[in-house]
């Protein structure tokens, strides 16, 4: 990885997004998560880097009706404010769902942090329609390379391999951090397949 150049620096937003969607899939604690955040940071500038100096890539427009657009936006918008509920606002949330449950259900934090999780699949299905389909040219090297060092740092940072369990939580960690990036990266299983396996 290089550690010559400047990183690119998220906004605040985006680190809070960021920070939002590992605690939303259970990966990581603080200092893991610090640690992810900066190397990202640095792969993310060498991405660009090496992105600048090649041809674009022609593509095909695929987005959905507006609709959809703005549901990913409000979906995504949801999922960061339930994310980010005050401890009192929280728990009167939960009171109240409980409370109402017609079965009787207990709603605690595992619960809305199952929904949180939920909201950001949705949002993450709804977006990846947005984004242009490359040809069928597959990934390039950079974006090869790019997917590869952050599964290392996944790997490192959290002790965890990212292919297993069929590569959950991290391809859809992978898919958010595009999103959140502005990365108009789109996956194909079999090459993220090959990149995960020789990682861990």
């Amino acid at each position: 990885m290089t550690r010559f150049m400047a990183p690119r620096y998220f906004t605040p937003e985006q680190n809070g997004a960021v920070e939002q969607a590992l605690k939303a899939l259970n990966i990581g604690d603080d200092e893991g998560v610090r640690i992810f955040i900066i190397a990202l940071e640095y792969e993310l500038a060498e991405y660009e880097n090496l992105g600048s100096s090649r041809q674009p890539e022609q593509q095909v427009p695929d987005s959905p009706a507006p609709p959809i657009e703005q549901l990913s936006q409000e979906l995504a918008t949801v999922a960061s404010q339930l994310g980010q509920l005050p401890e009192a606002s929280r728990l009167w949330l939960l009171n109240g769902l409980t409370g109402q449950d017609p079965f009787a259900r207990v709603h605690d934090q595992a619960y809305l942090d199952a929904v949180v999780a939920e909201l950001m699949r949705i949002a993450s299905v709804c977006a990846a329609g947005q984004r242009p389909v490359p040809t069928e040219n597959g990934l390039g090297d950079a974006e090869k390379h790019f997917i590869g060092v952050i599964a290392e740092a996944y790997y490192e940072c959290f002790e965890a391999r990212p292919c297993d369990s069929g590569g959950e939580p991290f391809t859809t960690l992978l898919q958010r951090i595009f999103e959140i990036s502005g990365l108009h990266i789109r996956l194909n299983k079999d090459e993220l397949d090959q990149i995960l396996a020789s990682i861990g």
